[in-house]
């Protein structure tokens, strides 16, 4: 065993730097994970607005034929049905858009905490690898 000795301090150095680069790495991934999952939750939020335009454009379509086959001129109670639905519809995008900023500064700002959080812990690996270090 007394052979071993000598490498005692290059094994615990290099293993703390490894274990310190994984950490950190680890951290990076999560951030990137992140940002990745952010983008995802806005690309939906797009989807969602092109489905309730889409959808605003059939009634609205449906509503202007079903007038027109009726004889029924678009002015008065049919044009505030329009006009109606159209505002829901601009409520609940701005609704989207609010809830989607904040699930994306949420998201973001996970990535952002579990990086800060594995540089920390390397940091704190190579300390510990350091004291190991000067009492061999």
């Amino acid at each position: 065993m007394a052979t071993l000795a000598p490498l005692a301090l290059p094994l615990a150095i290099a293993s703390g730097v490894t274990s310190a680069a994984q950490q950190r790495t680890a951290g990076q991934i999560a951030d990137l994970e992140s940002k990745t999952r952010a983008k995802q939750i806005e690309t939906q939020a797009a989807q969602r607005e092109a489905d309730r335009k889409e959808r605003l454009a059939r009634a609205v379509s449906s509503q202007v034929a079903r007038g027109g086959t009726t004889g029924i001129a678009f002015e008065g109670s049919p044009l505030s049905v329009l006009a109606e639905d159209v505002r829901r519809e601009k409520e609940a995008t701005q609704r989207d858009d609010l809830m989607t900023q904040v699930n994306v500064m949420a998201e973001r700002a996970k990535g952002k905490v579990a990086k800060s959080q594995a540089r920390g812990a390397a940091i704190m690996g190579l300390l510990q690898t350091g004291a190991t270090a000067a009492s061999i």
